[in-house]
């Protein structure tokens, strides 16, 4: 998000900066249609800022392009709104301001006979915004190719037209007033120019409208339902803009300030309904943010002129009253403020982003009454109708990724993630296809505190299947075990105390005494060999010296079978033999397994006693990479967890492994 907005706010503050000027342009316009209302000339108040439709073109055109410029600013499409409704603002000021001071009370302010100049070519850039934002509507950039050339003739005809009218005589009712930058000598070439820049920027104008018709008769699916309001408002506008162009001609300002009024109102608020229906430009969440705020602030202002106005009416009198009723005001304002925002947004985005706001209630509802029957993952499943939404939970003791039910999970790559202090939590995978990222951020926001809980459960999901999975690998290592001992026993003792009694049983037969002493002393030996290797297979389920000596003595004998170097540093104390015999197992097992995969040139067995634990640790220098999920390492695992330890696998500093088990031991 961080990232998202240090991209977005140079966009942001510009989009600011044209509300904000567009602001003060009303303001301004408001104040000088007073003072031409006190000059007695209220019949200059320029129509295009007196009519309702200039100024809901200015307001909604202005909102749709700030929405679109901070949402998507490489949109030239918002930028375009947003100066068609800053140049409506601008040339209402303009028209009044020149109004006021070249007609009603001439000299009283200066500039004014150029502010009627400007005001009265204020039209133009009307002509060529519009024409721009018909081309480029939805995505950006013209139909085809061929379309960029409409684009040029559009930009180029509205400058050519700007210029001669800038430098031509004012018309009527105008033309009372001097253009104090008029080329009379030129006038008549500049006529004829402005005639050709009429007649090509009109044009545009056209061919803009037949582009956005014939992109919506081939448009499909969801792109032709949001054109659809577009078009609907480009089929009236040649008619609209030829209207406005003969009521010019023939001088009917009031019709020609009705047409204009109702062609730039209507773009606009047709682009408004198809964001809202369709989600064109997909701004409607922007969108409805904006409008919750701005009436917002309408009625908190609303509120706060309206107890100021009662107070000061009721007690007017009073001593202190002023400084009462503003106070009483502020208070007033910000007690209804909460309430009202959220009041306003529920039912702003249950108009403008219904999708959204019903999937966010689905989630809400459940966050406050969860059952027992339905996961927080099948509850945001449904409200997305998402069948493929996962939930990937990041158990920190374990460094992993696991579902709600404690089983190995892989996060989605583009999914969203829950953090809690920098931590992950959570991390949410979803079909793009199927549902927009906004809404599942939205759900995943609205199920933060549920998601948080079933983090804890998956957690004590995990363990039970790592005691699930280690009482299985116990059996099937016992097993192992089992059948190795029997393999061994049949491959060593037991075939060669089977040959010994065949020989014995075969000098018996023979009756022959002198076979029987000759086959006493190999049959001794024999027996004395069996002795031997079950002896030593029965030191390898428990070394006798761990009986008879200690622990240090019975790793001394696992260094001394080792095939490389081992070095030992090991207590002399003792402990109970089930913890021995533990600690011996699992060192075994660890220099046996980097042995036949670390290739180490040396190890170190350290064992000592440590805050109330036996500490086992088996160092290596070896190529490292071990995985403690693997099936060796996990083995070890499971001896130290079932004896009440832990075991911890590290990556060694250089190269190699660390082996640590923590075995629990009575101090």
């Amino acid at each position: 998000m961080r990232t998202a907005w240090g991209s977005r706010w140079p966009s942001v503050l510009l989009v600011w900066l044209g509300w904000a000027l567009t602001a003060a342009s009303a303001v301004v316009t408001v104040l000088l249609q007073q003072r031409l209302l006190a000059a007695g000339r209220g019949d200059l108040g320029a129509p295009n800022s007196q009519g309702l439709p200039f100024v809901v073109g200015m307001l909604s055109s202005a909102t749709v392009g700030g929405a679109l410029a901070i949402r998507r600013p490489g949109h030239p499409v918002g930028w375009l709104f947003l100066g068609l409704g800053f140049s409506i603002g601008i040339v209402g000021t303009l028209d009044a301001y020149g109004a006021y001071g070249a007609i009603a009370v001439p000299g009283a302010v200066p500039g004014a006979e150029l502010a009627v100049v400007l005001g009265d070519a204020g039209f133009i850039p009307w002509l060529v915004l519009i024409a721009l934002i018909l081309l480029l509507t939805p995505t950006g950039a013209p139909p085809t190719p061929r379309w960029r050339a409409v684009v040029i003739v559009a930009v180029l005809g509205g400058a050519v037209l700007m210029v001669t009218k800038l430098f031509l005589p004012l018309d009527p009712p105008l033309d009372a007033v001097t253009n104090p930058m008029a080329l009379t000598a030129a006038g008549g070439s500049l006529q004829i120019v402005r005639m050709l820049a009429v007649a090509v920027t009109i044009g545009s104008v056209l061919m803009a409208a037949a582009s956005l018709l014939l992109r919506f008769r081939s448009a499909a699916g969801i792109e032709r339902r949001q054109l659809r309001w577009i078009a609907m408002a480009a089929v009236p506008l040649p008619i609209l803009v030829l209207g406005t162009l003969v009521g010019s001609i023939v001088g009917q300002p009031l019709v020609v300030a009705l047409l204009a009024a109702a062609f730039l109102a209507m773009l606009p608020i047709a682009a408004g309904f198809a964001i809202t229906q369709f989600h064109l430009y997909e701004v409607d969440r922007l969108l409805s943010r904006a409008l919750t705020y701005v009436l917002l602030t309408v009625l908190v202002l609303g509120c706060y002129v309206a107890v100021v106005i009662a107070v000061g009416e009721g007690g007017g009198t009073v001593s202190g009253g002023s400084t009462i009723a503003t106070g009483l005001a502020t208070l007033a304002a910000v007690s209804i403020a909460g309430p009202a925002r959220r009041r306003l947004q529920d039912g702003l985005d249950r108009r403008f982003n219904r999708r959204e706001f019903d999937a966010v209630r689905v989630v809400q509802r459940y966050v406050r009454e969860p059952t027992s029957d339905t996961t927080i993952e099948e509850a945001m499943r449904a409200a997305v109708a998402d069948p493929g939404l996962r939930v990937a939970y990041w158990i920190d003791d374990r460094a992993r990724w696991v579902d709600q039910d404690g089983h190995p999970a892989d996060p989605h790559t583009d999914g969203i993630e829950v953090q809690r202090r920098a931590s992950p939590v959570a991390s949410v995978g979803f079909e793009p296809g199927r549902v927009e990222r906004h809404i599942v951020a939205a759900v995943v926001a609205a199920a933060r505190p549920e998601l948080e809980n079933a983090r804890l459960r998956a957690a004590i999901g995990l363990q039970l299947v790592e005691v699930r999975e280690s009482r299985s690998r116990i059996v099937a290592a016992q097993l192992a075990e089992r059948r190795k001992l029997e393999r061994n026993l049949h491959d060593g003792a037991q075939q060669r105390l089977l040959a010994v009694a065949l020989q014995l049983r075969a000098a018996e037969l023979s009756k022959d005494p002198d076979r029987v002493l000759g086959v006493l002393p190999a049959a001794i030996a024999e027996i004395q060999l069996g002795i031997l290797e079950l002896r030593d297979l029965a030191n390898g389920l428990h070394p006798t010296v761990l009986g008879d000596g200690e622990l240090a003595a019975a790793l001394e004998g696992v260094a001394s079978h080792s095939s490389v170097q081992v070095r030992l540093a090991v207590t002399e104390d003792r402990f109970t033999p089930e913890l021995e015999a533990t600690a011996w197992f699992i060192v075994c097992e660890a220099v046996a397994n980097a042995v036949k995969h670390g290739q180490p040139e040396s190890i170190e067995i350290e064992a000592c006693r440590h805050a109330g634990s036996l500490l086992a640790r088996v160092y290596d220098d070896g190529i490292g990479g071990a995985d403690p999920w693997g099936r060796g390492l996990r083995g070890i695992a499971d001896r130290a967890e079932a004896a009440g330890g832990s075991l911890r696998v590290e990556q060694r500093v250089g190269g190699g492994t660390i082996v640590t088990a923590q075995l629990p031991c009575e101090s």
